[in-house]
């Protein structure tokens, strides 16, 4: 069965981008314009739409519970936020400890390079053992200037 395409659904939303005003109820519209304004004004004050983003709700919601659940909220908020802070700690910490592990390994790998180019050289290998030393150095240069884009970047 083919579906029709006049029965899209569409936003409620006009041109403005505002959803439009809705049409008053009958028994609104039957009164008269200062009792309709009233009316209205009554609803506008005692309607009220709040929005909350977080683990914790704004006190005037928080007000309406009773202090033991009051309590609990408040508890579990506090908790939450000292794992995240924990959290975050052990990942710096642990961000840290690799990159001082990582440039031991390459101060041992260079230094262990640069005596192995040094004792060629001394068992009358010149060349080659200049070659271990200058390649020793380029790979540290290119590892400076890569370490140095990557934290500008």
């Amino acid at each position: 069965m083919a579906e029709d395409k006049n029965n899209e659904t569409r936003s409620p939303v006009d041109e403005t981008g505002l959803p439009p005003t809705p049409k008053l109820p009958d028994a609104i519209q039957d009164l008269p314009e200062d009792k309709r304004q009233e009316v209205i004004q009554y609803f506008r004050h005692i309607i009220r739409v709040e929005q909350t983003t977080g683990h914790m709700p704004p006190p005037g919601m928080l007000a309406a519970y009773s202090p033991e659940v009051e309590r609990i909220i408040v508890d579990e908020f506090a908790q939450h936020g000292q794992h995240r802070r924990t959290a975050e700690v052990k990942v710096i910490d642990a961000s840290i400890q690799r990159e001082r592990r990582g440039m031991w390994f390459g101060f041992v790998l260079a230094f262990t390079l640069l005596i192995c180019g040094t004792a060629i050289i001394l068992s009358g290998y010149s060349a080659e053992g200049l070659g271990v030393i200058a390649a020793d150095a380029a790979v540290l240069a290119v590892v400076y200037v890569v370490d140095r884009r990557s934290r500008e970047g």
